[in-house]
């Protein structure tokens, strides 16, 4: 019996080309995800694959972003929200609801056998709530990319939410609950990737260190999450050990982490330019192979 698969993408603005990238080689190689778990960009990447488009496809939306197709903002606006008390976000999502609705089949997302599940955030009840398919509609897309004070909070059901970012940018545990027992992460960030970072020299390093672990934080809560049971079930009887397994507390999960190898800097962001996705793109497809020829050896 095939291990059930799920492939985890993180949220990280206009860096999500590098998810393309990855995509693009695990199509390559037949690689098939019964799960896609994402949450901000990853959940329009994982809405994206989950509705059928191919890699080639998905790269070349990204090749044909620019700001504008994103968001709509301006630089008098924000100045002027400086001066006032009432919280308005900087900038407007209408040309990316526009753009999720022109490029992505929501039917055959709904339709789709590959579970999809977004990732957002109840601003009323500071819970974490995943929406899945066949149910997803195109204001889950936008509440699980909605970045807090650029993008505005959407509307589900009458509550507000924003993007899953918040408390889960990296949605393991959806993945894990579901039965998965080989994920992929693609991560933005080479914060826990597999090289070592320096020490920040200024404050300018240090912002963008702590927005890289921003980043990473929910991924590393869940990974030693999963270390700490199999530890655990070390010193257990061969009983206690069964039920545990039996519980579903702990079970031979093997995630692979693909990510950057540098640092992209703030700027990346939301760099949302055909330059920048052109490097990102390669870099995913690069990284991917290189990850997976490694570990066949």
């Amino acid at each position: 019996m095939s291990r059930k698969k799920a492939l985890v993408l993180s949220g990280g603005g206009a860096r999500g080309s590098y998810q393309a990238g990855v995509w693009r080689y695990l199509e390559e190689i037949g690689w098939k995800p019964d799960i896609i778990c994402g949450t901000s960009v990853g959940a329009i990447n994982a809405s994206a694959i989950g509705s059928g488009i191919p890699g080639k496809e998905l790269t070349e939306l990204w090749l044909d972003l620019d700001r504008e197709k994103v968001m709509l903002y301006s630089w008098k606006n924000a100045i002027k929200e400086l001066f006032r008390k009432k919280y308005a976000p900087l900038a407007s999502t209408a040309p990316l609801r526009e753009l999720i609705l022109e490029k992505l089949n929501l039917d055959a997302l709904n339709r789709s056998e590959t579970k999809v599940v977004l990732s957002a955030v109840n601003i009323l009840t500071a819970e974490l709530k995943f929406f899945e398919n066949p149910d997803i509609r195109v204001e889950h897309i936008l509440a699980s990319s909605a970045i807090p004070l650029f993008f505005p909070w959407q509307m589900i059901e009458g509550e507000p939410y924003w993007d899953g970012g918040v408390m889960a940018n990296t949605p393991i545990l959806p993945a894990v609950t579901r039965g998965a027992e080989e994920l992929i992460v693609v991560l933005l960030s080479p914060v826990g990737g597999s090289v070592q970072m320096k020490v920040p020299k200024n404050k300018d390093e240090a912002l963008e260190r702590l927005y890289e672990l921003y980043l990473l934080g929910s991924y590393r809560n869940i990974e030693q999450g999963i270390e700490f049971q199999k530890e655990k079930s070390k010193h257990l009887s061969p009983v206690e050990t069964f039920l545990l397994h039996f519980r579903g507390l702990i079970g031979d999960t093997k995630i692979h982490v693909i990510a950057p190898k540098e640092l992209l800097g703030l700027g990346s962001f939301l760099n949302f330019t055909r330059e920048q996705a052109e490097v990102l793109i390669e870099q995913g497809y690069e990284d991917a192979k290189e990850y997976f020829l490694k570990i066949e050896r």
